[in-house]
């Protein structure tokens, strides 16, 4: 009786042992998956940070909360019959992702939390010819940059692979696209992955029509994605500057008779000021952008003989007098020379003053005048971006170390 109390004792101690072992692992493991499932993206409809919770079944549509829980922690077993993975190392990248927000449920794609995100907006006012840059970085990115940089691209969201494809067909046939009337616009995203899978991100660039930055004191309209702002695309239309629209009055006045093209008329000092007031509006134009970098873009430089003084040819010449100057060092100098020169010493002050670094690029979106009925070939509108997300890349490298 007494060896059969102690085997009966020992047995109990074994089982409960096992039990603990048991409830322990399955413990760490959900605690794992919570962990390795608790991935985080920003929407962008509602321009908020939001949790990867809710997945969409890619067989009948159904969307599921893949929280990881005790009696389903690695995959939830859709009414379908299609397993879908709760964790990312497991292939829940495969799986559109929605915003967690009832009032949004945004479609946030595949590889939603793959690849860190960079927001750039694009700043300038009507006409000064943000619709026009958007989309020849559109073009650009799926050729010349991709050829270039060793890249892969893709976008994520249905809306912005029709919005290729139709840049894509306005730029081939020499037809301008359409100015943005949308005054809080979703952002264009991209995933960027590079061969050597070091620095890939998913890409988002707002385009808000020119008229939120008009100069209207009582009409400030501020933007949600100014919190994650990783740099700004700052335009400057050439021919807004008094100097510079006095010296081409004439061809202005035959290019407009012939709708060639617009020009933003407005005072260029104006809407950066309304830019800036935006970004104290969000308590952040005094210490929030001090890894944050600005691309000063002036556009236009396909109109008439600008390019001399601003584009290629200016920028060569400029290598051929300084040695060892690399060619985006001497569009930058050359760039900033002029500004001064005009008179933007101002806006140029004003935003280094808000923004860690800031640099001077010319660009053509068409690479030619427009209504010419000639294919649309971009110039230099890869540079800006290629700079932004390369500062953004040594910035988080500057976070991490402190």
């Amino acid at each position: 009786m007494f060896w059969f109390l102690i085997l009966l004792v020992g047995f109990s101690v074994l089982v409960a042992a096992s039990l603990i072992v048991r409830w322990t692992c399955q413990l760490l493991s959900l605690q794992h998956a919570i962990a390795s499932a608790n991935q985080h993206t920003i929407c962008p409809a509602c321009h908020r940070f939001v949790k990867l919770q809710y997945y969409q079944c890619d067989k009948c549509g159904q969307i599921h909360d893949l929280t990881p829980m005790e009696n389903e922690i690695y995959y939830r077993m859709c009414s379908c019959g299609r397993k879908i993975s709760k964790l990312p190392t497991n292939g829940r990248y495969e799986f559109v992702a929605i915003c967690e927000h009832a009032e949004c449920r945004h479609y946030l794609g595949r590889n939603a939390g793959r690849y860190p995100e960079t927001i750039l907006p694009i700043i300038g006012g009507p006409s000064t010819g943000k619709s026009a840059f958007l989309s020849a970085w559109t073009v650009c990115s799926q050729t010349q940059f991709a050829y270039e940089q060793r890249a892969e691209i893709s976008f994520p969201f249905p809306g912005g692979q029709e919005y290729a494809r139709q840049c894509q067909r306005l730029f081939s046939t020499g037809t301008e696209p359409q100015k943005t009337s949308d005054r809080t616009p979703n952002g264009l995203g991209m995933d960027i992955v590079f061969t050597n899978r070091k620095r890939n991100t998913r890409l988002y660039l707002y385009d808000p029509a020119g008229e939120v930055f008009g100069y209207n004191p009582r009409s400030l309209q501020t933007f949600n994605y100014y919190d994650f702002m990783d740099g700004a695309i700052f335009l400057i239309d050439p021919f807004s500057i008094p100097i510079i629209r006095k010296k081409y009055d004439r061809e202005l006045q035959v290019s407009e008779s012939k709708s060639a093209f617009q020009v933003f008329k407005d005072r260029t000092v104006d809407y950066s000021e309304k830019f800036i007031r935006g970004l104290y509006s969000h308590d952040l134009g005094t210490n929030e952008y001090h890894y944050a970098s600005c691309a000063v873009v002036i556009t236009k430089t396909d109109a008439f003989d600008l390019d001399s003084q601003l584009g290629d040819k200016a920028a060569r010449k400029r290598i051929a007098e300084t040695p060892r100057i690399s060619y985006k060092d001497a569009l930058h100098e050359v760039c900033y020379e002029w500004l001064n020169e005009w008179g933007m010493g101002h806006v140029l002050k004003q935003l280094q003053l808000h923004f860690k670094e800031v640099r001077c690029f010319s660009v053509s979106a068409f690479g030619h005048m427009p209504r010419s009925g000639l294919p649309f070939a971009p110039k230099r509108i890869e540079m800006p971006i290629l700079w932004l997300m390369q500062q953004k890349k040594h910035s988080d490298k500057i976070q991490r170390s402190r």
